[in-house]
């Protein structure tokens, strides 16, 4: 079993910021499982809050298809053009 831990200096996220935080931290597991060639099942992820001396193991982060479908559902912007409505 390995861990990738993610050593923060700022507060702790709560609620949906917590949530969006997990997302970085499970690409960070999904990566180094990949560049370690060892399954991800068997790493785990956690992020160190330096100023608080609290480690926080998110329990739900996603696997490969999670992100992908994350990541594909996220709209694309025009060609040339910021957001839509946006330029």
């Amino acid at each position: 079993r390995y861990d990738v831990v993610d050593w923060k200096t700022g507060r702790r996220p709560t609620g949906r910021e917590a949530e969006v935080a997990a997302v970085q931290l499970a690409v960070y597991r999904l990566a180094w499982a990949e560049l370690a060639g060892v399954p991800v099942d068997r790493v785990g992820a956690a992020f160190h809050y330096v100023r608080e001396g609290v480690t926080v193991r998110p329990t739900d982060l996603l696997d490969a298809d999670g992100l992908t479908a994350l990541i594909g559902g996220v709209p694309e912007f025009p060609p040339g053009g910021g957001a839509p409505g946006n330029p």
